[in-house]
């Protein structure tokens, strides 16, 4: 007789543990990939965080073993899950980190869980991006396949490389789309503060966000407020991330520039 197989939670589900995740991690980092990324984005982070530190990346649906799965293309649609995954690390040491699209849902989830439980977020990292409130209207995603992809060149040349081959492009392309259209159509006109200390990194060259971008995000902030600016382009956090992840280590609870006040 075939044994049934066990339905996977919605932890399980959404959430893919980078490295070997220790039994009582001192604290949990959960990462948040940007538009057309996987949970494979961070694999090679948690050797370079402090020990104890559990780390896990999002895995959306649409893409490598979610594959089979709808692709999800409104915010609403990844953060309602996404909370109901993150709810039985409620009362642990928890700090979110999001770049780019990412940035999006890792602070719409946050907005959400305070919601429900208070402040259970130690720490918002957002990268890469203006806050909705303050980010400019784009349409790319209404545009052609050749200007979707002259544009996913213009922000990261060697993802766009791939997208030369067709049949891969078959494959991506549509979940850039729906990545791009999340992003280009999520907006809030007024910031929602919330709770949990708040970071806003970003590479100087970066040419999606500047310094002033980033600082827009204090609007964001109820409390702690920083921001961080690396060398390197919109994927510096990648490109570099010996630099960054010494960069986060500092700054995550127990770290040599965390105050438990802020």
């Amino acid at each position: 007789m075939l044994m049934a197989m066990a339905k996977p939670s919605v932890s399980e589900l959404w959430l893919r543990p980078c490295g070997r995740v220790p039994l009582a991690p001192r604290l949990r980092l959960v990462c948040f990939p940007h538009a057309g990324g996987t949970a494979q984005a961070f694999r090679s982070w948690p050797e370079r965080l402090p020990p104890g530190t559990g780390m896990f990346a999002v895995q959306y649906p649409g893409r490598q073993d979610r594959f089979s799965e709808p692709l999800i293309d409104d915010i609403d649609g990844l953060t309602g899950p996404l909370v109901a995954a993150l709810e039985p690390f409620v009362g642990e040491p928890l700090v979110l980190l999001g770049h780019s699209m990412g940035a999006f849902v890792a602070y719409e989830t946050t907005v959400e869980l305070e919601r429900r439980h208070g402040r259970v977020v130690d720490q918002l990292v957002v990268s890469g991006v203006c806050p909705p409130h303050r980010k400019p209207p784009h349409q790319v995603h209404r545009q052609s396949d050749e200007a979707l992809v002259a544009d996913v060149r213009r922000v990261n040349a060697s993802f766009a490389d791939l997208l030369a081959n067709p049949e891969l492009m078959r494959v991506l392309l549509p979940m850039i789309r729906a990545d791009y259209r999340l992003s280009e159509t999520y907006r809030r006109d007024e910031p929602v503060p919330v709770e949990a200390r708040l970071l806003a990194a970003g590479g100087i060259e970066d040419s999606e966000v500047g310094r002033q971008g980033l600082l827009a995000w204090s609007s964001c902030a109820a409390g702690h407020f920083e921001v961080l600016v690396q060398p390197g382009g919109h994927f510096y956090l990648f490109d570099d991330a010996d630099a960054f992840t010494a960069s986060l280590a500092e700054r995550l609870p127990g770290g040599a520039l965390w105050s438990p006040a802020g």
